[in-house]
């Protein structure tokens, strides 16, 4: 069956159809993780997995001697960008059938394989399948990894997933991910009870079940609606077409003159042409979507950008507005006094589908503001207008939806010919764009309106992306403004630059990397959840993206001012890390730089009420306890050698450890290990010595029983499980005496002549 071009509302879709040609089916990070595998879900009989009930569904609807199509209900999202449809709702079901399809396609030699990836992704792109998870990026990983190199392979059974070399142990944090392998587990036993031909099943499930699309729109002030658009027909026809039907349109008659203005129109858009566009068609098409998204309603005006296609309203919109329209177009790119912050690749886009939401969200409105109010080169409300917007597409909330806050955005340029008007007129506007936030800002600039300027040029530095400080803010700036005000409640915006300056020089630089003493210093102000795990993430952390330091600050606002109230001050970062009790949590990351240094991404792991340092971005690099990265820099600053020993080495993967190894190349050679037992007895360090092996089963024996009387001698214990000498120190407060203990024991390894001999011949 030949794939539809479009998702459409109202429209019944295919499995097949879903999943082929270069389409992606995306569960983007909005959505929960996927949970039919897990055995917590509230069902009407009780908890338990999802899955069986599902799937046992499905296999009786194919049973069935008539084998009918079998309809799965809604499936909601949304096309952004082309080919790419984003669900809103139906995750857990899609994620289902495509996991049982894996497993069909496994068990049949590859006969689905095209359904689960395309050809050109699976031998030559990035291997991304037709389900996509962007939850997170551990489990965009896994499924990539799971088609490619478990689902498209013959060998290994899904009791080996865990074990296989692309499974990494960040896996095993990732929610989603162990509820598909438990998912995988319950389809294999289903399809093991049941006796099935698995790929006239497969081509059943492919081609019999469908499920009715519908377009989710409009999700305002944090509440989902529902929006059920139908499609309005075929693309607007190229301008030469479009013309004569503009010309005789019944709003047009008695205007004389459209034909010579259209020309005018058009050789402006000619001159303005770019790029590979060699006619006037790209820019005066694209100018023309402006006009009828300026003049839709709000409904109108979404379907129009999420869409991509548009029908121009002849029968309403007179030439007299489009070329008004116009006429503001031409003033902001030849005579606005800041027409440099306007790129001119708009005049002539690239892509039929014209420039991108959030552009419009900041363009469309000056286009209004223009046509409805007077305007001249130095306008300066107009500019106030621009840095309103321009500064909420750096707000996530705004840049992630803005084809839901332009028709807002618009009629704020059609209401309001000064911004601070808003805080006067009710224009049921989004609290996206209208937030606490703005709502402040106009509030002050109001009440200081003889002073205006000087406080608003300073918020829009605040906001700014000029400074790479200033990206944590993101475009809301609530906290700084919040602590600007004095004693008796008043805004000051001397205060606001005193706090602005200080924190410029704080976070100077990129702040993702270089400012390891301020993370110090903030371990010392007993902040919430400080390190934790940031939105997105499965590690703990000290904060590395702009989003984490933009969260921390937000859930720390009266600590943060402390903070800052004392740099201020004169207290530096130096002294607040001196002050810092040595018992204190985490006090090892607040005295020693090396703890933070060696976190090179500033991430951490905790298991079993241990910490574990991440030197890598993931699990899967290099890692290791932290009292035994303590133990470390211990040793580097009492230096001991002895003679024949490399001593103090790291081991930094699974059971993390220092070890000691005898120097000569020999085998076997003698090794010991000093493990913090976070994994076994979190009170005990273990102590293990141990022989590397060797093939000659001679000298193997030899040694083999030179170390156990040795190690009988130390009273050391042998473990059958680990195959070696063991012993357990408990761990007691006084570190130093710890350390001492633990130096003892491996002294008397190290100087025992008869092990450390290198003159042993059978050795």
């Amino acid at each position: 069956m030949k794939n539809k071009i479009n998702f459409i509302t109202g429209k019944t879709y295919t499995l097949a159809e879903l999943f082929s040609e270069e389409r992606q089916i995306i569960i983007p990070d909005l959505q929960r993780d996927y949970c039919w595998g897990n055995d917590n879900n509230t069902k009407a009989s009780g908890k338990g997995e999802l899955v069986s009930d599902f799937v046992c569904n499905l296999i009786l609807q194919f049973i069935d001697e008539d084998k009918k199509s079998l309809n799965l209900g809604l499936l909601y999202g949304y096309e952004i960008p082309a080919n790419h449809i984003q669900l809103c709702d139906g995750q857990q079901r899609i994620t289902t059938l495509f996991l049982l399809l894996g497993i069909i396609n496994k068990r049949t030699n590859n006969t689905f394989r095209q359904h689960l990836i395309s050809d050109f992704e699976y031998k030559y792109d990035d291997k991304e399948p037709y389900l996509k998870y962007s939850i997170r990026e551990s489990s965009l990983y896994f499924l990539s990894d799971l088609v490619c190199k478990f689902f498209t392979k013959n060998t290994d059974n899904i009791e080996k997933i865990k074990s296989a070399d692309w499974y990494f142990r960040d896996y095993d944090l990732d929610p989603s991910i162990q509820s598909m392998i438990k998912a995988l587990s319950v389809i294999e036993k289903l399809l093991n009870e049941n006796e099935l031909n698995l790929k006239e099943f497969g081509d059943w499930l492919l081609h019999k079940l469908t499920f009715m699309y519908v377009d989710m729109e409009n999700r305002k002030n944090g509440e989902e609606t529902f929006v059920i658009i139908n499609t309005t027909g075929e693309p607007l026809s190229a301008t030469e077409n479009l013309k004569p039907l503009i010309i005789k349109s019944e709003i047009n008659k008695g205007i004389t003159n459209v034909a010579e203005q259209w020309e005018e129109i058009e050789t402006w858009f000619w001159k303005h042409r770019a790029g590979d566009n060699d006619t006037a068609d790209a820019g005066f098409n694209e100018f023309l979507r402006w006009v009828t998204i300026l003049t839709s309603d709000e409904n109108e005006v979404q379907e129009i950008l999420d869409k991509g296609t548009y029908t121009f309203p002849v029968k309403s919109v007179s030439f007299k507005e489009i070329y008004s329209y116009w006429q503001s177009l031409v003033f902001l790119f030849e005579n606005w006094e800041f027409k440099n912050r306007l790129k001119k690749e708009f005049l002539s886009p690239a892509t039929s589908e014209g420039i991108n939401k959030i552009d419009c969200f900041e363009l469309l409105p000056l286009i209004e503001y223009c046509t409805t109010h007077k305007v001249n080169d130095d306008n300066q409300n107009l500019y106030r207008l621009y840095m309103f917007l321009h500064n909420l597409t750096k707000v996530s909330n705004v840049s992630k939806n803005p084809a839901d806050l332009v028709y807002d955005a618009i009629q704020i340029a059609k209401n309001c010919e000064d911004i601070i008007e808003l805080t006067d007129k009710d224009l049921n506007i989004s609290r996206t764009l209208l937030s606490d936030e703005e709502k402040k800002k106009l509030s002050i600039l109001k009440e200081n309106i003889d002073n205006r300027k000087k406080i608003e040029e300073p918020f829009w530095k605040a906001q700014s992306y000029s400074v790479e400080s200033h990206k944590i803010w993101s475009g809301e700036i609530l906290p700084l403004i919040e602590w600007s005000y004095d004693n008796d409640g008043n805004f000051d915006i001397n205060l606001f630059n005193e706090y602005l300056k200080k924190f410029d020089e704080t976070f100077e630089g990129k702040c993702d990397a270089n400012i390891d003493n301020v993370r110090r210093a903030l371990l010392t102000r007993n902040l919430k959840e400080y390190p934790r795990i940031f939105r997105g993430a499965t590690n703990w952390s000290f904060a590395w993206k702009w989003s984490d330091w933009q969260t921390l600050i937000n859930d720390n606002k009266q600590e943060f001012k402390s903070f800052f109230d004392d740099l201020i001050g004169g207290i530096t970062f130096e002294q607040m890390i001196e002050q810092y009790p040595k018992e204190n949590y985490l006090a090892e990351f607040v005295k020693d730089p090396e703890f933070m240094k060696y976190c090179e991404y500033k991430n951490l792991q905790k298991y079993n009420d241990s910490w574990y340092l991440m030197n890598g971005a993931k699990w899967s690099g290099n890692h290791i306890n932290i009292h035994t990265y303590k133990y470390h820099l211990y040793l580097n600053n009492n230096k001991k050698e002895f003679e024949g020993w490399d001593i103090n080495q790291l081991w930094e993967k699974e059971n993390t450890c220092v070890f000691y190894d005898q120097k000569h190349s020999k085998e076997p050679y003698v090794s010991i290990d000093i493990i913090w037992n976070a994994g076994k007895n979190n009170s005990e360090v273990e102590i293990d010595l141990f022989m590397k092996p060797t093939d000659n089963a001679a000298v193997a024996e030899s040694a083999k029983q030179k170390l156990k009387s040795i190690a009988e001698s130390l009273d050391y214990k042998w473990n059958e499980d680990s195959m070696r000498y063991v012993k357990y120190i408990d761990i007691i407060a006084n570190e130093a005496e710890l350390y001492a203990i633990i130096d003892k024991e491996c002294e008397q390894i190290l100087t025992n002549t008869e092990l450390c001999n290198d003159s042993i011949e059978q050795l």
